[in-house]
């Protein structure tokens, strides 16, 4: 029998569940190691304001982000949703959020794990028997992308912009992307590192549906999107659609200077549990937010959740399970996930507490440089603003992106509260 998600919060945690969770990969660092903070910064708005005019300089046509914090919520826009009308982007737009979706159907798998359907630590083929073809690969291996599945997508978009053709209309079955993903040799022996890979997240959604028997936008709507009140959220597919006041998404083809392509129609089949979820900034703030302070998950599940190891050599990102962490300059630590789908790139983040988020979006993708610009807007909103030494300051132009056409001045914008 499944708990009702709102009394299924306060539970303790059974001993079977603790055993489930505590196996598996040895942390290297987690939330309760976190540093405390001595000071709440302010968001440094003007220095959000300078990452999203950043990520146009680098190519966007328009960017937009919102923070929001214990003294209510604040979104800046610039530039355009819409480059062949030129309406002006909107902070109550929806968008494609990509990856930011894994987090999604991570939430709903730790769901199953509280409710006794399955363990992290069984082999996925114990729930899909047959799939996989190493009896190894376990349910935590590909909430941590450590199962060595290869990423099917880095062939599909060798070619960005002819194979983002050839997949625009195309639906697939979960079993078609397994498949093309055992068709490439696996890139690790299951546990022993960390590979990105969108076939984890594509296995996790085969699991979803199993153990529910119910579409996987079912189990997205009824489990988190309706409990939290996302208006502005859905699972879409394989819709090519985004319905109501949207953003357009806009993608840099391989060559440099040649037009750039609107994407924004698209089922994202390619994708699917790893990509598919459509949002608004508002309803991200209130996901990322809601899921630090523990109302999607127990504490102690959220503890396993939190649990990362590092991704690179910098030390400062990290992963959970289906969960992303930066450490900060000024030693905050945020959690959540990026995004990118064609046209969209999308950063979702919250402190551990849950008191602090914020949602960026830049209406392009296949172009770095946007991506680490937009980016900038965590530092910014989570650090506040970093004092400029006096010979900087007199160095500094006035605008950072005043060799570009004028641009649409940032706008200020309410909550509706």
């Amino acid at each position: 029998m499944t708990v009702p998600l709102l009394s299924r919060r306060r539970l303790t945690v059974s001993a079977a569940l603790i055993a489930a969770l505590a196996g598996g990969l040895a942390p290297t660092t987690s939330a309760s190691a976190a540093p405390a903070a001595a000071r709440t910064p302010a968001p440094d708005m003007a220095g959000i304001v300078a990452a999203l005019e950043s990520a146009m300089a680098s190519g966007a046509p328009g960017a937009m982000a919102r923070y929001s914090g214990p003294d209510g919520a604040r979104g800046r826009a610039v530039g355009v949703r819409d480059r062949e009308s030129g309406a002006a982007m909107d902070i109550q737009a929806r968008f494609r959020i990509g990856s930011v979706s894994k987090t999604f159907s991570s939430v709903v798998l730790l769901q199953l794990v509280e409710e006794g359907r399955l363990s992290l630590d069984a082999p996925v083929n114990t729930y899909l028997e047959g799939l996989l073809p190493d009896d190894r690969i376990t349910v935590r291996h590909l909430l941590t992308h450590r199962s060595g599945l290869a990423d099917y997508t880095n062939a599909m978009f060798d070619q960005t912009v002819p194979g983002f053709e050839a997949v625009r209309n195309r639906v697939f079955s979960y079993q078609e992307l397994v498949d093309l993903s055992l068709a490439e040799p696996r890139t690790t022996e299951p546990g022993a590192a960390y590979k990105y890979s969108n076939a984890n997240f594509v296995v996790v959604g085969m699991l979803i549906e199993k153990l529910t028997g119910r579409p996987v936008a079912d189990a997205f709507q009824r489990r988190i999107i309706k409990p939290l009140g996302l208006r502005k959220t859905a699972y879409v597919h394989p819709d090519t659609r985004i319905k109501g006041t949207h953003v357009r998404g806009y993608l840099h083809p391989d060559e440099a200077g040649d037009p750039l392509v609107d994407s924004t129609e698209q089922t994202v089949s390619w994708a699917q549990s790893a990509g598919a979820v459509i949002s608004s900034p508002a309803d991200l703030n209130t996901f990322t937010g809601a899921l630090m302070r523990g109302r999607l998950l127990s504490e102690a599940t959220l503890e396993e959740m939190t649990t990362v190891t590092p991704t690179d050599t910098t030390n400062t990102r990290f992963y959970g399970l289906g969960l992303r962490r930066y450490d900060l300059s000024c030693g905050t630590q945020v959690y959540g996930h990026t995004g990118t789908v064609q046209g969209f790139y999308t950063y979702a983040f919250s402190t551990r507490d849950g008191r602090r988020s914020l949602s960026a979006l830049a209406n392009t993708s296949n172009h770095g440089a946007a991506n680490t610009a937009l980016g900038n807007t965590l530092e910014a909103a989570f650090c506040g603003k970093k004092p400029t030494p006096a010979s900087a300051a007199r160095s500094m132009a006035p605008s950072g992106v005043r060799d570009l056409a004028p641009m649409p001045a940032e706008r200020d914008l309410p909550e509706r509260h």
